[in-house]
C-alpha cells in the first residue's frame, strides 16, 4: 500500500518485469480495484504473488475511502477463506515529501489496523525516490519518519528498507521476504473471518467511522455559519444571499453524501454481496438479451444469404449454354460474393452504430469536432483537474471578490503606497513559504495552492537575458523558435542602421546561420484585422512581437532585438536592440526597464500562441480530429485502433469542456483581443497545421535543428530538442514492430486496407475533419510515421507544453496574458520608461484577472498520476492477456527503452547550462 505517486508501479515493474516472467494478470471483477500479480521470481523459481491495494487518498469521482474499504476487506477476506495467507505487508513512502500529509496519515493509520500489531514484523516500510533529495536531507527524514509517524511500526518489529529504482534493490525485498518472514492472518482477516465481526466494528472500519463523523460535524458547523452569514445580509442584496443560499447547498449534499457513506460503512460487505448478486442478475439478463439480438442478426444475414444465392443462381441459369469455363468462373465468382455478404453485414451495422455515436460538428469558432461525447466516453472534470483547483477557479469566475479573501491575499497589494517590482517578488517569496508551511504542518484545513511548488519568480535572476533566453529551448513553448528567414534578418539590420547599431548589423551580416527568431507578426493577418490595427479589449491590450536572438557557439541563446507589436512593417512598429549584444558583456538589467518592458510584450504575445496554437489546437483539437475519424471508420479490433486508442482516455471531455468553458470565459478574457479576434485566430491555427511537417525530424530541420546537429555543443541547452527526438525514435521503433508484424504484404497490404483508407478520407473531408495538410498514405513508412506522430501528439508532445505552466506562469510578471496600458507609440516614449511604467502594464489593479492568471496554469498543469504515463502504459500493455501479441511484444521493448531514455533525460538536464531549473518535464 502507498499514497499515489508513491513508485508503487515501478516497483511492481522492477519485479515482474525486468528479471521475471509474467504468468498471471488480474482478479475477478469484484475486486477490480485490487490488482493480483504473479510472476516467477527468475533467481530462486519460487513463485511470488503481489497485491496492489489503492490508498485512501483515491481522487476517482464518486470513490470514497469506505469504498476502498470495503474492497481491500472483501479480498482479504477471501484470501481467508480460501486459507491463503501473507508473508509481508509493504508500506511504500515517499522520501522526497518535505512534510507527512494528513491524508497521507490517514492511509497509514488504516495501515496498521487493518495488519495489527502482531503482524507488524512482517511490515516492510519501503522509502522511494531518494534520487530527488540530498543524502543528508533523506537521511533526516528518514529518521524522522521512524521517530515519529512509523515509531509505532517500528517498534513492532517492521523493518525499513531503501528502494534506488533498480532490480537489485526491488529483489532485496524479496531475499528477506523468503529467508525471514513466516505467513501470517492479518487483524482484519481475524476481526471478520473468524470473529465474524461487522466491517464497522473492525479497527480499520473504526478509524473509518471515526472520520466520517468529523467531517459530518465539520459540515454541519459550516451549515450553521452560512445560515447566520445569511441572516446578517440585507434582502435587498439578492445575488449575495443567492450565493450563500447555493453554497449552503452544496455543503448539504456534501453533507448527505457523507451521511450515505456512513450509512453504506455500517452496511458493511452485506451489501457488497447483494451487489454480487444483482450484478450476476444483471449480467445474466444481459446476456439474454445479447442472445436475442445474435440470433435476430443470424436470421437477418441467413435470409441476406438466401437472397444472394437465388441472385446468382438465376444469373447462372440464364447464361446456361456459355463454355463450361466461363460457368466455373460464374461458380467461384457467386462463391467469393457470398462471403463479404455474410461477413460484412455485421461489420456494416457496427459501422453505422459508430457513425451514427461519432459524428463531426462544425462550427465558425472552432476547427470539426466531435458533435456530442457517447457515454462511454465521457470523463468527469474530476478525473482531469484537481477538484480545488476546479473549485476556487469556478468561484472566482462568479463570486464578487469580497466573498473571497483568499484571492485578495494573493495578490500584490501596496496599500495605498508605492508598489515596486522587489515587493511583487517579496509576496511571491511570501505565498510560496506560507504555502509549503501550511503543507507541512498537514492541518485539516489546508489546501494546497498554485504557489507550493516552486516558479520562476523565486529565482533572483528571473528577470536575466539568460532565464528568457533558456526559456525558449525549455519553457513552456520550446516548439516554436526558428532560424530567421533572410527577409526578417535584412529588416532589423536596417533598424539597427537606423538607431545606430553597427555591432547588431555586423552580426547580422556575419552570422545569419546563428540568428533564430520568435514571430508572432501574423496575428493580425490571423485575426483579420488591418496592420495598422491596435489591439484592445476590456482595458487589457495585446500585441504581436518579433523577437531576434543569436545562438551563440557555446550554446547560449541570446535575445539581441524585440518589436513590440509588428504592424506591418519596421517603419510603423517599435523595435528596441538589447544594450548587451552578448552574454559576455555584462550590465545592468534589473534597472533596464525598457528592455525589460519589452521582453513582456514578447512573452505575452508568446503566453497567447502557446494556450491557443500550440497546446489547445495543435495537440488537442487536432487529436480530437483524427480520434472522430477513426471511431467511424475503423473497427475496434483493427490494429492501428488498438495502437491508438488507449492515449485517449480524456481527450474528448477535456476538449469538449475547453469549447464550452475554458476558452470563451477563462482564455478569452484574459486576453488585449475579442471573442471574434481570438475565434479567428483559432481557425487559422487549425488551417495552418502542417500534419508531416510537424513529424518531429521535420520539424526540427525546418526550424534549423537538424537531429544530427543536436548533440553538438551549440545546442546542448536546448532541452526539449534533445529529448523530444528520442522519444520520436523510441515511439517509432514500438510501432513499427507492431506494423511490420500486422501488415507482412508491406506497402501493397497498406494500400488496400478498406478502413485506413476510409480513416483517412474521413480526416481530409470537407464533411469530416477539414485537415488539407493530411497526407495520402500508401506506404507502411507513412502509416508508422501516421501512428508515431499520434502518440507523439497525444502523450510526449502534451506533457512537454503543459506541465510546466505553473513554474513560468504562476509568477505574473515572467509571462503576462496581456498588458493593462497601452503600448508606447514610438522608440522615444519606450526608452523613457522606468519601474512605474512596467507595473502599470500587469493586473496590480485588477486583482481578479491577476488571480485567475496566476491560477489557471496551475489548473492546467496540475501533476500527472503515474498511472497515466507512457511507462505505465508500456509496463500494463506488455503484461495485458487482451491486447493483441504483437502489441504486448513490443510494449516490452518499449518499457526498456523507456527505462534506458529516462537516464537520457537526467543527463540532458545536468547538461544545461542553466542549473537552477531542472528540465525533466519528459521523464516517462
Amino acid at each position: 500500500m502507498g499514497a499515489t505517486g508513491s513508485g508503487k508501479s515501478s516497483f511492481i515493474n522492477l519485479l515482474t518485469g525486468k528479471t521475471s516472467v509474467a504468468i498471471g494478470d488480474s482478479l475477478e471483477s469484484e475486486t477490480a480495484d485490487v490488482a493480483d500479480i504473479r510472476f516467477i521470481d527468475s533467481a530462486t523459481g519460487r513463485k511470488v504473488t503481489i497485491v496492489d491495494t489503492p490508498g485512501f487518498d483515491d481522487s476517482r469521482q464518486g470513490v470514497t475511502d469506505t469504498d476502498i474499504l470495503k474492497k481491500i476487506a472483501n479480498f482479504l477476506l477471501a484470501e481467508y477463506d480460501a486459507d491463503r495467507k501473507l508473508n509481508c505487508l509493504l508500506y511504500i513512502q515517499r522520501i522526497s515529501d518535505p512534510r507527512f500529509s494528513g491524508q497521507q496519515g490517514k492511509n497509514l493509520r488504516m495501515f496498521q489496523n487493518l495488519c495489527g500489531t502482531q503482524m507488524y514484523k512482517n511490515v516492510v516500510v519501503m522509502t522511494t525516490f531518494w534520487d530527488q533529495v540530498s543524502p543528508e536531507v533523506g537521511a533526516k527524514r528518514e529518521a524522522q519518519l521512524q521517530s515519529n509517524f512509523f515509531k509505532d511500526l517500528a517498534q513492532g518489529g517492521a523493518l525499513f528498507m531503501r528502494h534506488d529504482r533498480t532490480p537489485e534493490s526491488a529483489a532485496k525485498l524479496l531475499n528477506h521476504v523468503f529467508a525471514k518472514l513466516a505467513p501470517v492472518t492479518a487483524q482484519i482477516q481475524i476481526e471478520m473471518g473468524k470473529e465474524k465481526k461487522s466491517l464497522v466494528d473492525t479497527a480499520a472500519g473504526s478509524v473509518q467511522q471515526q472520520e466520517i463523523e468529523r467531517v459530518i460535524a465539520k459540515h454541519k458547523e459550516e451549515i450553521t455559519d452560512l445560515k447566520a452569514e445569511m441572516e446578517t445580509i440585507t434582502q435587498s442584496n439578492i445575488a449575495a444571499r443567492r450565493e450563500l443560499e447555493e453554497e449552503r447547498a452544496k455543503l448539504r449534499q456534501q453533507l448527505a453524501r457523507w451521511e450515505s457513506e456512513k450509512a453504506a460503512l455500517q452496511k458493511g460487505l452485506d451489501a457488497e454481496s447483494r451487489a454480487r448478486q444483482k450484478l450476476e442478475a444483471d449480467a445474466a439478463m444481459e446476456r439474454e438479451t445479447h442472445e436475442k439480438w445474435r440470433q435476430e442478426q443470424e436470421r437477418k444475414l441467413e435470409e441476406a444469404q438466401a437472397k444472394a444465392r437465388a441472385a446468382a443462381e438465376e444469373n447462372i441459369n440464364t447464361r446456361r449454354n456459355q463454355l463450361d469455363r466461363t460457368r466455373s468462373t460464374e461458380v467461384d465468382s457467386r462463391q467469393r460474393n457470398s462471403s463479404p455478404a455474410l461477413g460484412g453485414f455485421m461489420k456494416g451495422l457496427i459501422r453505422d452504430g459508430r457513425r451514427l455515436a461519432y459524428k463531426f460538428a462544425h462550427s465558425d469558432k472552432y476547427p470539426p469536432h466531435l458533435k456530442s461525447i457517447p457515454w462511454k466516453n465521457r470523463a468527469s472534470v474530476f478525473d482531469i483537474f484537481d477538484f480545488s483547483a476546479l473549485a476556487e477557479t469556478a468561484a472566482a469566475l462568479l463570486l464578487p471578490l469580497n466573498l473571497l479573501p483568499q484571492i485578495r491575499n494573493m495578490v500584490p497589494n501596496s496599500n495605498g503606497g508605492r508598489l515596486t517590482m522587489s515587493q511583487i517578488v517579496a509576496h511571491n517569496q511570501e505565498l510560496h513559504n506560507k504555502s509549503r508551511e501550511g503543507a507541512r504542518a498537514g492541518s485539516s484545513g489546508y489546501k494546497p495552492d498554485m504557489y507550493l511548488n516552486k516558479n520562476v519568480g523565486l529565482r533572483d535572476d528571473w528577470y536575466t537575458d539568460a532565464v528568457y533566453g533558456q526559456q525558449q529551448f525549455t519553457g513552456t513553448n520550446p516548439t516554436i523558435i526558428a532560424l530567421a528567414p533572410p527577409r526578417w534578418i535584412e529588416e532589423f539590420k536596417t533598424v539597427s542602421n537606423v538607431q545606430q547599431r553597427p555591432d547588431v548589423a555586423s552580426l547580422l551580416t556575419d552570422s545569419p546561420a546563428s540568428i533564430f527568431i520568435q514571430d508572432y507578426s501574423y496575428f493580425r493577418s490571423a485575426m483579420g484585422v488591418s496592420p495598422s490595427y491596435e489591439f484592445a479589449s476590456d482595458g487589457l491590450y495585446g500585441c504581436s512581437s518579433v523577437v531576434l536572438f543569436h545562438l551563440e557557439p557555446e550554446g547560449k541563446l541570446h535575445p539581441l532585438a524585440i518589436t513590440l507589436d509588428y504592424k506591418g512593417s519596421m517603419k510603423e512598429s517599435v523595435t528596441i536592440f538589447n544594450r548587451r549584444i552578448s552574454t559576455t558583456i555584462p550590465g545592468d538589467e534589473a534597472d533596464d526597464w525598457p528592455w525589460r518592458y519589452a521582453k513582456m510584450c514578447a512573452q505575452s504575445s508568446d503566453w497567447l500562441r502557446h494556450e491557443v496554437v500550440t497546446h489547445l489546437v495543435h495537440t488537442h483539437l487536432v487529436e480530437e480530429v483524427i480520434i472522430v475519424a477513426a471511431h467511424r471508420t475503423v473497427e475496434a479490433d483493427h490494429i492501428v485502433f488498438q495502437l491508438l486508442e488507449p492515449h485517449w482516455s480524456t481527450t474528448l471531455s477535456l476538449n469538449a469542456g475547453a469549447r464550452e468553458t475554458l476558452v470563451p470565459k477563462i482564455i478569452v478574457p484574459l486576453t488585449g483581443f475579442t471573442p471574434k479576434q481570438m475565434f479567428a485566430f483559432l481557425k487559422d491555427a487549425y488551417n495552418r497545421f502542417d500534419w508531416t511537417g510537424s513529424y518531429v525530424p521535420n520539424d526540427l530541420r525546418k526550424r534549423g535543428f537538424p537531429i544530427e546537429d543536436l548533440d553538438k555543443r551549440k545546442c546542448h541547452n536546448y532541452g526539449y530538442a534533445r529529448n523530444i527526438s528520442r522519444m520520436w525514435d523510441i515511439l517509432r521503433k514500438f510501432v513499427r514492430t507492431v506494423l511490420e508484424d500486422a501488415y507482412p504484404g508491406g506497402d501493397e497490404q497498406v494500400v488496400n486496407d478498406e478502413s485506413l483508407a476510409s480513416l483517412f478520407e474521413e480526416v481530409r473531408s470537407r464533411n469530416g475533419g477539414q485537415l488539407s495538410s493530411f497526407p495520402v498514405i500508401k506506404t507502411l513508412d507513412g502509416l508508422i510515421d501516421f501512428i508515431t506522430m499520434c502518440i507523439h501528439i497525444a502523450s510526449p508532445q502534451h506533457t512537454a507544453i503543459n506541465y510546466l505552466q505553473q513554474y513560468y506562469q504562476t509568477f505574473i510578471p515572467n509571462k503576462p496574458s496581456a498588458l493593462f496600458n497601452r503600448l508606447p507609440q514610438s522608440l522615444i516614449e519606450l526608452q523613457k520608461f522606468g519601474e512605474d511604467d512596467v507595473l502599470s502594464a500587469l493586473p496590480i489593479l485588477r486583482p481578479r484577472e491577476w488571480w485567475i492568471m496566476a491560477h489557471v496554469p496551475y489548473l492546467l498543469s496540475f501533476e500527472m498520476p503515474e498511472d497515466n504515463t507512457i511507462l505505465h502504459y508500456a509496463t500494463t500493455v506488455s503484461n495485458s492477456t487482451s491486447a493483441p501479441l504483437a502489441i504486448c511484444r513490443a510494449a516490452r521493448t518499449l518499457r526498456t527503452d523507456l527505462d534506458a531514455f529516462s537516464l537520457d533525460v537526467s543527463r540532458y538536464s545536468l547538461e544545461l547550462d542553466d542549473q537552477q531549473t531542472p528540465y525533466d518535464v519528459l521523464h516517462p
